[in-house]
């Protein structure tokens, strides 16, 4: 018999502010109830994935993902921990679609590692280790994906620097998430924004100053739990998006199905041009939101938020090794 341990992290969406942060204006995520899942137990130093295949095999220097592999030299490297483990990892996040997915299971691996090798795992330093791999797969990431990853629930960044939303979430108000199917390079889409803003610096200057004016309303929406309030910002906020050039006809049919079904508010959430869209809506309306997007020949997601952030699964087992 040989100890298994299981750790799970979430995903995340933006509520409202993507875009507008590369010009230091705040911006809102959440974490939310789609989770990557670690399992962890003895082996020869393997990390496979059961949506990718096999990502790590350190025995034969095998190395498909650069990503968890900093994450696997960082805890050798600080905890010393060995090539005597096998990760499995399971993850029921879209990929590249905005919502987090490499971070989730770079936190959620680092998070099993660590209990595996016998150290607690701090939070503060799961972000750390976390935040290597991020850095491998996003050059210069922001961080919003990790932070939202590890400690769950909602959060504010700006400049840098994150802050908890105190948040007065109802059961009754849930996030439903359509995946587009459509894929962008995330680095092509800031760029051409970043030239938009360059040849209409006036205008555009004036559309960030809106935005960041919407994201300190919203944080007073969600503190005081005035949630229509928030889905009309929100639809504030697409418009604003669409107005810097990162929406499509795919993402508009999307937003405006989730509307007409009785969403109290919808946008894209991350990149633009692609990606999803998430939809803010009571529960009375979720069946016929889920109708109208599966019309369009989409499958939804609802989640709901996540206010805890990376944990050990709760059905850690024993297994037969």
């Amino acid at each position: 018999m040989s100890r298994m341990v299981c750790s799970l992290a979430p995903g995340k969406v933006i509520l409202l502010g993507e875009h507008f942060v590369v010009k230091g204006m705040p911006a809102i995520g959440a974490a939310v109830t789609l989770y990557a899942r670690v399992c962890v137990s003895r082996g020869q130093g393997r990390v496979e994935s059961r949506q990718l295949g096999l990502l790590l095999d350190l025995s034969s220097n095998t190395v498909n993902d650069k990503g968890l592999y900093r994450v696997v030299e960082e805890l050798a490297g600080r905890f010393g921990l060995k090539r005597d483990f096998h990760a499995t990892i399971d993850s029921e996040i879209p990929i590249s679609s905005g919502m987090g997915s490499s971070a989730a299971v770079a936190v959620s691996t680092t998070h099993a590692l660590l209990s595996f090798a016998g150290v607690e795992p701090d939070k503060k330093v799961v972000w750390e280790v976390s935040f290597e791999a991020e850095k491998v797969y996003h050059v210069r990431p922001s961080g919003v994906d990790n932070t939202l990853s590890t400690y769950g629930g909602v959060m504010v960044y700006e400049r840098g620097v994150f802050n908890r939303v105190k948040t007065r979430w109802p059961d009754d108000v849930l996030i439903v998430i359509a995946d587009s199917g459509v894929k962008r390079s995330t680095g092509s889409v800031v760029a051409d924004v970043l030239n938009r803003y360059d040849k209409y610096s006036k205008v555009m200057s004036r559309i960030y100053d809106a935005a960041s004016e919407l994201v300190r309303d919203a944080i007073k929406s969600i503190e005081t739990g005035d949630f229509a309030r928030l889905g009309e910002l929100m639809n504030i906020n697409h418009g604003l998006l669409s107005s810097i050039g990162v929406s499509s006809r795919v993402l508009e049919s999307i937003v405006w199905a989730m509307r007409d079904a009785g969403a109290l508010g919808a946008k894209i959430s991350g990149a633009g041009r692609g990606g999803i869209v998430i939809g803010l809506v009571e529960t009375s309306k979720v069946p016929s939101v889920i109708e109208k997007i599966k019309s369009l020949g989409l499958a939804p997601l609802v989640v709901q938020i996540d206010d805890e952030g990376v944990r050990r699964a709760p059905d850690n087992r024993t297994s037969q090794g």
